[in-house]
């Protein structure tokens, strides 16, 4: 089972890891018990959770805050029709127009 398949099934991989997954006793490689929970920790914190921050450029840290919201089926097919002709995400353009309206409609 690949864990970049989107039908991963994390929790399928982690009973495997806890019960089915063999490491030879002599490794020294492979961490056991709490310093292997220690590990884990220690991998995502380094790497991370989740989805970087959008405003890590500008040196701004914490989460990103989610917005949702709902667009009738056509506005959506164009959107998705525009990002793809500009190589480009649904989301970034929703992103750009967001940041034009609200720029426009304060000061």
């Amino acid at each position: 089972m690949s864990s970049n398949d989107k039908n991963t099934d994390y929790d399928e991989l982690s009973q495997w890891a806890e019960r089915d997954m063999t490491l030879p006793m002599e490794s020294d490689a492979a961490e056991r018990g709490d310093d292997a929970a220690a590990a884990g920790r220690a991998l995502l914190e380094r790497v991370g959770v989740g989805r970087p921050s959008l405003a890590r450029d500008a040196g701004i840290s914490g989460a990103s805050p989610k917005r949702q919201v709902r667009l009738p089926r056509p506005l959506s097919n164009k959107l998705d029709e525009l990002a793809e002709r500009q190589d480009r995400k649904p989301s970034e353009l929703m992103r750009e127009a967001v940041e034009e309206y609200v720029q426009k409609h304060t000061a």
